[in-house]
């Protein structure tokens, strides 16, 4: 894949010496900051970082730099195959770039998942790409990433998430993507898989819009969803579901009581219902400009207010934005948290996802520089302060279960800033320090 070509800022380069660096620092950090924009990766980005923290990069000036991005280049437009291999398996998705796509401005991201995902794996010689070039629902003029899917690789899987993750990543390192407008969309299968993603991955998503889906779908273990699923999680995500009344799969009314499940946890659904709509998508017409006026309704906030997340690990699905959980266990403080997680359907009262093991929360409101947590089931967990919404300069409060857990200043910390950077690809989301809170 070609990459944007960085041009050196002499401006920059003279304030980086007037703050103390020498001209040869400066020519490192230079180097450093050119490496971390050419990375391929989130990794090969993280190792540039290391060298731009060992030039001794300013963080202020770091951060302006970073905030500001890449130049981006011009760039091939067209759908374009964009090959990933998930575990020895090769994917032929697709990504589609706009006639008019102009690299001097940001550009939104849709994700869009197929259905028919039990399908089995492509025979050789077969080309199915070019399926997904034509089933894609029109849109307005944005970036398309069409994922490919099939059985054992289905968007519920593990595999599937990091692969849509390196997919996104990928094209925001040779496209001009707008953060705030990344959005996550399905019909049928990719309809599911969207709300599973709202429910274990949803960090990067302005909205998550599912299309004749079914959130109990992912009840069922032979689907093989990745882990355990909390419905509280989903409102970390604003949710548009369209489902037919005559579907013979997933019927509105069958869906309704999992809408009303959502709602309870906190989620912000916007359900619309055709009557007489079956498994398809003759209502796209109709379901267009409502759907678009919602996008652009919806752009992705950062760094949020108020957040809430429930993991059973901590190796992955463990992190909401700027608020990570680290080590799980119960505590003498924890405190009741509700679990919404049971229905009416069919004549009786239903538990919607088993769990089998043991998990935690975090329910947490910023207020400036004060963080106000409740937990349950978590021992630590990780506060990613942004210098968009505190201030470093002075103390920053951290109250646990109505027990003060930190009281004090915090230093911004370039290797901080880079990891992150790295890890997230995102002007909008930068962090300056980790604060590690331990749970009373």
């Amino acid at each position: 894949m070609r990459h944007p070509v960085l041009a050196l800022s002499a401006i920059l380069l003279a304030a980086a010496t007037l703050a103390g660096q020498s001209r040869g620092s400066a020519a490192d950090v230079e180097a450093a900051l050119a490496a971390f924009w050419a990375a391929d990766d989130a990794r090969a980005a993280e190792r540039a970082g290391e060298k731009l923290v060992a030039a001794g990069a300013d963080f202020d000036l770091t951060w302006q730099r970073l905030k500001a991005g890449r130049r981006y280049a011009p760039q091939p437009t067209g759908a374009r195959p964009w090959p990933t291999h998930v575990n020895g398996t090769l994917l032929d998705n697709i990504v589609e770039i706009p006639a008019d796509y102009d690299p001097a401005r940001r550009w939104p991201l849709r994700v869009e998942l197929h259905g028919g995902v039990g399908r089995p794996e492509p025979r050789p010689g077969m080309t199915p790409a070019r399926s997904l070039a034509t089933t894609r629902i029109p849109g307005e003029s944005q970036i398309h990433i069409r994922p490919r899917a099939w059985a054992d690789l289905e968007w519920w899987r593990a595999v599937q998430v990091d692969n849509i993750a390196n997919l996104v990543d990928a094209v925001k390192r040779t496209y001009n993507v707008d953060e705030s407008r990344v959005y996550i969309t399905g019909i049928s299968d990719g309809g599911t898989g969207t709300l599973f993603f709202a429910l274990r991955a949803a960090t990067p998503w302005a909205a998550c819009l599912s299309l004749n889906g079914h959130p109990v779908v992912l009840q069922n273990p032979d689907v093989g969803a990745d882990q355990q699923l909390y419905a509280t999680n989903v409102s970390n995500c604003p949710l548009y579901m369209v489902n037919g009344g005559r579907d013979p799969l997933y019927p509105a009314d069958s869906v309704a009581p999992f809408v009303d499940l959502m709602r309870r946890a906190g989620a912000s659904v916007e359900f619309h219902v055709h009557p007489e709509a079956v498994h398809n998508v003759d209502w796209w017409p109709e379901e267009r400009p409502p759907y678009e006026k919602y996008l652009a309704a919806h752009p992705r906030v950062a760094h949020p207010e108020r957040l809430t997340w429930e993991t059973d690990r901590t190796d992955r699905y463990n992190r909401i934005r700027w608020l990570a959980i680290d080590r799980l266990g119960a505590r003498p403080s924890d405190v009741a948290l509700d679990d919404v997680n049971s229905v009416e359907w069919r004549g009786a009262t239903r538990v919607v996802y088993d769990r089998e093991r043991s998990s935690g929360r975090v329910d947490v409101v910023r207020t400036g520089n004060a963080f106000d947590a409740r937990t349950r089931g978590v021992q630590e967990f990780t506060l990613l302060l942004s210098p968009d919404v505190v201030d470093f300069s002075h103390p920053i409060h951290v109250t646990v279960n109505g027990r003060a857990a930190f009281d004090g200043t915090v230093t911004k910390d370039v290797a901080t800033l880079v990891k992150w950077a790295a890890r997230d690809g995102d002007r909008t989301m930068l962090y300056g320090a980790e604060l590690a809170v331990e749970v009373p």
